[in-house]
């Protein structure tokens, strides 16, 4: 029984240090990648309306300036005053 139970117990160690310590297959991270892949682009937007931090993909380009879906809609059809979110 006490066999048992040390063979057991050191089953058990070694598992856990397995788990703990990984296979080692993975390639060394320089702190560089993770970075990378998490920043996303984001701007703020010129048409007065006060949002920012917004993805680059919620925003419209227009000369040169980002803008917001309400934003770019007043400027494409010219209307450039008095309009809010």
């Amino acid at each position: 029984m006490k066999k048992m139970m040390i063979l057991l117990s050191a089953l058990i160690l070694l598992l856990s240090l397995v788990s703990f310590t990984g296979c080692g297959d993975q390639p060394a991270d320089d702190g560089a990648t993770k970075a990378d892949a998490t920043e996303v682009a984001t701007h703020d937007c010129d048409g007065g309306c006060g949002m920012t931090n917004m993805p680059a993909d919620k925003t419209t380009e227009i000369d040169g300036k980002f803008y917001c879906t309400g934003c770019a809609k007043h400027m494409q059809e010219g209307d450039h005053e008095g309009h809010s979110h």
